[in-house]
C-alpha cells in the first residue's frame, strides 16, 4: 500500500462534530425524492406522472442522452410532485411514502460485463458512478481506464466512512468485484491509512492511503495522483457507501433503501450518526435544530442547501452528512477591528487563527463580491499541480484554451471549494468552473 502525503489544504476548525461512532435509527421519512440536478448534464425524460403508484425500484425518469440509465424510486408510494425550475428543468421528483418493503421485480446479472451494466443501469444505482472529467453520471456504453473507490472523507465535520459501512463487508466485496468487471484498467481503493479495511477488500484491488488536510479525501486528489484525466483519459469514481449499496443489490436483488449520514454542524442540537432512508425529506432531521437554521445535504464546503419544505429539501445521493448552520447571522459592530474576535480567519485577520479550538460559523459571507486580488491564498489550499490564480482568471474571462492548459479538466467544484472559501474577493468560483466545464464538454 502506497502512502501519499498532501501538504497543501486546510482543515476548517468548525464546531459541531460528532464524537460517537454509534448509529441511531432516525424517524421514518414521510416523503422521499430524487434530485435530477445533482447528476450534472442529464436531460430528464419522465417515466411517471403525478398520482402514479410506484414500488421500490420502479422507474421514475431516465436520461435522454443515455436512456439505458434509469433513475428509480427509493420507496413505495405515490408520486406526489414533479417540481420544475428555470426552463422547466426538473428539480425533484417527490414520493409520498407508503412503505419501504414493496420492491419492483428487478433483473439479475449473469456475471458478464454487458449483463452487469444492464442490471445496474435498470436498478437506479448506476448514477452512483461518476465520470471524470466533468463529474457527470458514468456513460453506460463507455469503459473507464480506472475506477476509484473513496473510503476517506476529509470534509469539515465528516465522520470516518468505515462507520457508515460497518458490518457490510460482503456488500463492499461484491461491489468491488463488480468494479473489477466494469473497469478497463485498475480499481483503486483509497483510505486515510488509519483503519484496517482488509476484511472489505478482494484480490485485484489496489489500496492506497492519502494523508493530510482537506481536500486529501477528495476523489479528484486521488485521480490526480494515480491516473490524471483529460478528454481522452476518463475514469469513474464512487464512494464506499454507494458501492456497498450496489453490492447489496447484486447480492439480494433488492434496491437498498437505507442510508447512514452524520448529522453535524454548529447549529445542531446534537451530533450523531443516523440511519435514515435514501432521498429522505429533511423533515426527519428537524428535531436536531430550531427554525432559524439552514440544512445542507453534504458538507458545508461542497454540499447543497436542502432545508425542510423546499423543493430540493431532500437528502442527496452522494451526501454522507447533513450539516446544520445558523441562518440568522448578526453583524458585529466594527468586528474587523477586534484583534481576537469570535471568528476564524485563514489569512490571520483575527488572532483566533492561532488559537487551537473550534469556532461557530453561520451563513454570513462577511462581505460582497469585488475585484479579484491575488494575495497567495489560493495557492496555500490547492494541492493539485496547477496554478489556481491563473486558472481562476481563465474561468472569469471564459478563456477555454487557457483553462485547459491550466488543468481545468482535472478538477470539479468540490476540489476548488477551498479556494472559494479563502477568496478575499468573494467570487463564486465553483459556478464559474461548472460553466467552463459545461462549455468544454459541449465543444468537445
Amino acid at each position: 500500500m502506497a502512502t501519499y502525503t498532501i501538504k497543501k489544504g486546510l482543515n476548517l476548525p468548525i464546531a459541531g462534530s460528532t464524537s460517537t461512532t454509534d448509529c441511531v435509527q432516525g424517524a421514518a421519512a414521510q416523503q422521499v425524492a430524487l434530485l435530477p440536478q445533482e447528476a450534472w448534464g442529464i436531460k430528464v425524460q419522465m417515466l411517471v406522472a403525478v398520482g402514479d403508484q410506484v414500488k421500490v425500484g420502479s422507474p421514475l425518469f431516465c436520461d435522454r442522452r443515455d436512456p439505458d440509465v434509469i433513475f428509480t424510486s427509493p420507496a413505495a408510494g405515490t408520486v406526489a410532485a414533479v417540481n420544475r425550475g428555470a426552463r422547466r428543468a426538473v428539480q425533484s421528483v417527490v414520493i409520498d411514502v407508503a412503505n419501504f418493503d414493496e420492491h419492483a421485480e428487478m433483473p439479475s446479472s449473469d456475471g458478464s460485463r454487458a449483463s452487469l451494466v444492464a442490471t445496474l443501469a435498470t436498478s437506479g444505482l448506476w448514477p452512483n458512478l461518476r465520470q471524470r472529467p466533468f463529474d457527470k453520471v458514468a456513460v453506460s456504453g463507455a469503459t473507464p481506464q480506472a475506477i476509484f473507490v473513496t473510503a476517506i472523507d476529509t470534509n469539515p465535520l465528516a465522520v470516518d466512512p468505515l462507520h457508515l459501512v460497518v458490518g457490510r463487508e460482503a456488500d463492499v466485496q461484491t461491489g468491488l468485484k463488480a468494479m473489477l468487471t466494469l473497469s478497463g484498467g485498475k480499481v483503486y481503493f483509497n483510505t486515510d491509512g488509519t483503519n484496517d479495511w482488509s476484511a472489505f477488500l478482494v484480490e485485484g484491488v489496489e489500496q492506497h492511503a492519502f494523508k493530510g488536510p482537506h481536500p486529501a479525501g477528495n476523489a479528484g486528489v486521488h485521480i490526480n495522483a494515480l491516473h490524471p484525466v483529460n478528454l481522452e483519459r476518463n475514469v469513474w469514481h464512487v464512494d464506499v457507501q454507494n458501492l456497498a449499496d450496489m453490492g447489496a443489490y447484486l447480492n439480494s436483488g433488492k434496491v437498498p433503501t437505507a442510508r447512514k449520514v452524520a448529522v453535524v454542524g454548529p447549529a445542531a442540537s446534537k451530533s450523531e450518526i443516523v440511519e435514515t432512508q435514501r432521498g429522505a425529506s429533511m423533515d426527519v432531521f428537524s428535531s436536531y435544530a430550531n427554525s432559524t437554521v439552514r440544512f445542507v445535504s453534504g458538507s458545508l464546503l461542497a454540499g447543497a442547501t436542502a432545508s425542510p419544505g423546499e423543493e430540493k429539501g431532500f437528502l442527496g445521493r452522494f451526501a454522507q452528512q447533513v450539516s446544520i448552520v445558523d441562518d440568522t447571522p448578526e453583524r458585529e459592530f466594527i468586528n474587523w477591528m477586534k484583534p481576537i474576535g469570535s471568528r476564524w480567519s485563514m489569512s490571520g485577520t483575527y488572532l483566533a487563527k492561532f488559537i487551537k479550538k473550534s469556532f461557530t460559523t453561520d451563513t454570513d459571507l462577511n462581505g460582497g463580491e469585488r475585484a479579484i486580488v491575488p494575495i497567495g491564498s489560493y495557492e496555500k489550499v490547492m494541492p493539485f499541480d496547477i496554478m489556481p490564480t491563473q486558472l481562476i482568471k481563465a474561468l472569469a474571462s471564459n478563456d477555454i484554451t487557457m483553462a485547459e492548459k491550466m488543468g481545468v479538466l482535472e478538477i470539479v467544484e468540490e476540489d476548488i471549494a477551498l479556494c472559494q472559501y479563502v477568496c478575499p474577493s468573494k467570487v463564486n468560483i465553483t459556478d464559474m468552473l461548472r460553466t467552463m466545464l459545461t462549455l468544454i464538454e459541449k465543444e468537445s
